[in-house]
């Protein structure tokens, strides 16, 4: 199937196109100050097995399980390997969401509150990502933020007065992410080589049963919309209710109401040039709910085939029934489509390989809040796929698997039903995207239900296994791992089969840092310093 087959399955609203926005003076001097970075800067420079393990002894939250750490590895696997694992990790970012950060910088210098004014006065990019990564809790869930701190300290909700007169420690600026800081961390992912101690099935429980696993792979934690917290983080953008998009909160045209008399210039002018700013990085108009319903007032809401709607009513009361922007969605998807494609491809190159890329739901789980968000998550990275393919920057992925998502008939459809003669799954389906200047012919892309680190074979054999686990924005790697719940979501899974629990965590592995971020955008993958390098240069 040719890539413009594909696209005739996503519906007129995938196909706007998504500017970048202007670099400013104000972004290019943000910039310009981490055009100097270098991997070099890091703490440690070249983080060793003897860092690691020594790092992981001080963590102050005690590891439920011993078989995935360094210092139990080394008895068993080549210390070699074990210290490309270490050096090979770093964050990833995507392009967009560098260029959102200065503006998010600028708009708290500016608009925000009194703490956070004197919180982000002097901060470089460099020094709030590196908040974004250590500032945050050790475990974060549910919808009413149960929490663990590195303290140890426990306790549920008070996050969203962090950053306000109102905040109470431990809950402070000083020590936690506010909220608006953990919507940016959303799109802040971590990636590195792995050993794999088993095959990563949601049970694991770090139980090393090598012999169905991969010895090695590439490991990207990423983390998918939340909606938990009406109001905050994802809701804000992805769902329109009647209390939320209104002036008052920020939606719409800068008006004065009768409500404005009771709230200072200040507060009216921060909530709209907040809303201004993600309906900037979106490419989306800043619309009241009331607009909204104005428009949909004669379409008829498609129970069957939601996913071709741009704004679709979901019957959920427990969410005021929100009307869901598909478009919105799927852009935001498609950041982590983007990031993960393209550190895929560098990495299979690096390596002298091609990739073989496991896709996880992110954000697909208890999260979920309308069954329909697994149909426009795969379209956004069939999009995606496509799309990267004729800019001829996947030229070393070879295959694409989409693993535990459920998608409607009309999304399976796409994907015909295969059995090959090595696989020893029923239920495989697959295409193959079809582009002639790919040294493959193309990307297969199927549909299988495979453990995140089971073992490449057949066909498959040799290649290099890149893969998606579910992150969270407030949480270190592994999240309800350090609660000792193992096997209650992909998170603590991938801890208990990978190594993501000490090697992408800031406060143990020292490559996770600011000075070794690199950023996948329009021109592939470059380190953080060569990017602002080149954008300050152009600009």
């Amino acid at each position: 199937m040719e890539g413009k087959d594909i696209r005739s399955h996503l519906s007129t609203w995938c196909k706007e196109d998504w500017s970048y926005p202007v670099i400013d003076e104000e972004t290019k001097e943000l910039l310009k100050k981490c055009a100097g970075v270098s991997v070099e800067d890091m703490p440690d420079n070249v983080p060793s097995e003897k860092v690691i393990i020594k790092k992981s002894k001080v963590f102050p939250i005690p590891f439920p399980i011993e078989s995935v750490r360094v210092q139990q590895l080394k008895k068993q696997k080549p210390i070699d390997k074990l210290r490309r694992n270490i050096r090979s990790t770093y964050p990833l970012i995507h392009e967009r969401v560098l260029l959102l950060m200065t503006k998010f910088l600028a708009h708290k210098r500016q608009y925000g509150k009194s703490i956070e004014k004197q919180l982000y006065k002097d901060m470089s990019v460099c020094e709030f990502i590196d908040r974004i990564l250590k500032k945050r809790a050790v475990c974060f869930v549910g919808p009413y933020d149960k929490y663990k701190l590195l303290t140890g300290e426990e306790g549920v909700s008070g996050w969203e007065d962090i950053g306000t007169l109102n905040e109470k420690p431990p809950l402070t600026i000083e020590n936690c992410l506010t909220y608006d800081e953990m919507k940016l961390s959303a799109m802040v992912y971590i990636s590195g080589y792995t050993q794999c101690i088993n095959n990563g099935a949601r049970n694991n429980a770090g139980v090393v049963r090598e012999d169905t696993a991969e010895e090695e792979a590439i490991i990207i934690g990423v983390i998918g919309p939340r909606f938990h917290r009406r109001g905050k983080m994802d809701y804000e953008d992805i769902l329109i209710t009647e209390d939320q998009n209104t002036p008052l909160l920020g939606y719409g045209k800068e008006l004065w109401t009768l409500l404005d008399l009771f709230r200072s210039i200040d507060e009216k002018k921060r909530t709209h040039m907040y809303r201004e700013m993600w309906a900037e990085f979106y490419g989306i108009e800043n619309i009241t709910f009331k607009d909204i319903s104005w428009l949909l007032k004669h379409e008829c809401n498609d129970e069957q085939k939601p996913h071709h709607q741009r704004y679709y009513t979901l019957q959920n009361l427990k969410y005021m029934n929100p009307i869901f922007d598909n478009a919105t969605y799927h852009k935001r998807i498609s950041i982590i489509a983007e990031s993960t494609l393209l550190e895929a491809d560098y990495r299979a190159e690096e390596c002298g390989k091609t990739a073989f890329v496991n896709i996880v739901g992110c954000g697909l789980g208890v999260w979920l809040i309308s069954s329909h968000q697994a149909d426009v998550y795969v379209l956004a990275f069939l999009d995606r796929i496509t799309a990267l393919l004729d800019a001829r920057s996947l030229d070393h992925v070879s295959d694409v698997n989409f693993a535990y998502i459920n998608n409607s008939q009309d999304i399976l459809d796409i994907f015909p039903k295969t059995q090959d003669s090595d696989d020893q799954s029923p239920n495989k389906r697959c295409i193959k995207i079809e582009c002639k200047q790919h040294p493959k012919g193309g990307i297969n892309v199927q549909m299988q239900d495979r453990e995140p680190s089971s073992k490449l074979t057949g066909e498959h054999a040799g290649k290099l296994l890149v893969m998606t686990y579910p992150w969270d924005s407030n949480a270190h790697p592994g999240n309800e791992f350090w609660f000792g719940s193992l096997t209650t979501s992909g998170d603590p899974s991938a801890a208990c089969s990978t190594q993501v629990s000490e090697l992408h965590n800031a406060h143990i592995n020292p490559a996770v840092s600011a000075s070794n971020v690199r950023v996948v955008g329009r021109h592939g993958l470059t380190t953080l310093s060569e990017y602002c390098l080149a954008r300050t240069l152009k600009s």
